[in-house]
């Protein structure tokens, strides 16, 4: 009893210190939006539209990692974390320098395809790419662990640091470069001291495959991959077209609205971090995982739709108040922004339960409204505000079609326990 106390304390105490975090990271881009002028802020939007699928890789890595250890801990096979650990830390920093090298040798293309100019803007986002793969590590193995408390610290001190380091980096003259570079800056400083936490679980010399079998893990990593890169095309697929459908001021208008529009996400993101090894743990203990799904349907929908509401409402007075009068963003545009963002946090829902369960049709969907997304943008482009309605219309049939799938898997699980039934 006293267990289940303890953990629901710090999953709430995760949750607050998630959010915080996440509303760190948008202050971050309201001080950034109020600073820079709309040029330099288109140019940082559309950098962190890319490095947000750049972070579907650490997300990969740290999904992969917490589903490893959540299985770990539900077999009391504790002594198979370290090997683990320590295996993949050394594959992460070797892996980090190469994609980072790799990377860096694409910064010409890629700022010629968004038509950014400054390239030291690129160069900051890319170098830092490297810390994306090992920090998830980290990241991960608290997660699987369902040490919230620590992992949410972990969140507020790099949320912290690149709110501080960026505003001063602003206020010197650095522009677009001095907000991209705050991040590794603050990945860095965040890893060391997830390193120090997880001190006693850090060095060895096992591999991987004394502890999984390698074309388990690389089959599960494959389509995890596949649908987090797929999710994140879906959320920020907007903010990086935009600066081909539209001018430089145009798109830095609307990256004020993306930034609202992420707010949304906060919330959500959190309750899906402790979602996962919550289900992954109630699979592996043959527990019904799907009690998880309620409460956060529930959640989500209530706060995501209360801002979306006030979105509609209020928009003349939100973006006045938070990034001053040279940003004008109707209703609409800022109203359907945020519901897209709501439909696509329960879309992740279906994603990450489906995932933890290795049940990976879900990818398949994830990709089906990717490609859809994305002719739609190319058809009908011709406003502003056409861009979160396609977001919107295509994250609501995937909602539901993730409700179909829940419904069908459910049924084969039924069907399959019923036919090896005594």
């Amino acid at each position: 009893m006293l267990n289940r106390i303890v953990a629901q304390r710090d999953s709430l105490a995760f949750l607050i210190a998630t959010t915080l975090a996440y509303g760190l990271d948008y202050l971050f881009n309201v001080v950034s939006g109020r600073w820079l002028g709309n040029e330099q802020f288109g140019t940082l939007v559309a950098l962190a539209g890319v490095g947000q699928i750049l972070v579907v890789g650490s997300r990969v890595i740290q999904t992969v990692t917490t589903r490893y250890i959540s299985r770990f801990r539900a077999d009391t096979h504790e002594e198979k974390v370290r090997p683990f650990i320590t295996a993949a830390l050394r594959v992460g920093i070797w892996g980090g320098l190469g994609i980072t090298v790799l990377l860096c040798l694409l910064a010409f293309p890629l700022a010629r395809f968004l038509r950014i100019e400054d390239m030291w803007a690129v160069f900051a986002l890319l170098g830092g790419v490297g810390l994306m793969v090992v920090r998830p590590i980290i990241g991960g193995t608290l997660q699987g662990q369902q040490r919230f408390l620590p992992l949410g610290i972990i969140q507020i001190i790099q949320a912290s640091i690149r709110l501080l380091a960026g505003a001063l980096l602003i206020l010197a003259g650095w522009g677009a470069f001095g907000a991209m570079i705050a991040l590794p800056i603050a990945s860095l400083i965040a890893l060391v001291y997830g390193a120090w936490l997880l001190r006693d679980l850090l060095g060895g010399t096992s591999t991987v495959s004394n502890t999984t079998p390698l074309r388990e893990l690389a089959h599960y990593s494959g389509y995890t991959a596949a649908g987090l890169i797929g999710f994140a095309l879906l959320i920020n697929m907007d903010a990086i077209l935009v600066k081909r459908f539209f001018d430089a001021d145009t798109a830095g208008v609307y990256g004020a609205a993306v930034t609202l529009g992420k707010v949304v996400q906060f919330f959500p993101v959190a309750i899906i971090m402790v979602l996962f090894p919550k289900a992954a743990h109630r699979q592996a203990t043959k527990r019904n995982p799907a009690a998880v799904l309620p409460p956060a349907f529930a959640l989500i929908t209530a706060v995501c739709l209360g801002v979306s509401i006030l979105y509609f409402a209020f928009p003349d007075l939100l973006v006045g108040t938070i990034f001053g009068d040279k940003f004008e963003i109707s209703g609409r545009t800022l109203g359907t922004l945020g519901l897209a963002m709501w439909l696509l946090s329960l879309t992740n829902v279906w994603l990450n339960y489906f995932l933890s369960l290795n049940r990976v049709r879900i990818v398949y969907l994830i990709w089906t409204g990717v490609i859809t997304q994305y002719i739609a943008f190319n058809i009908w482009h011709d406003q502003l505000w056409h861009l979160p309605t396609v977001m919107a219309i295509n994250a609501l049939w995937l909602t539901v079609a993730g409700a179909i799938l829940f419904v069908r898997s459910s049924r084969e699980v039924t069907s399959l326990q019923e036919t090896h039934a005594p």
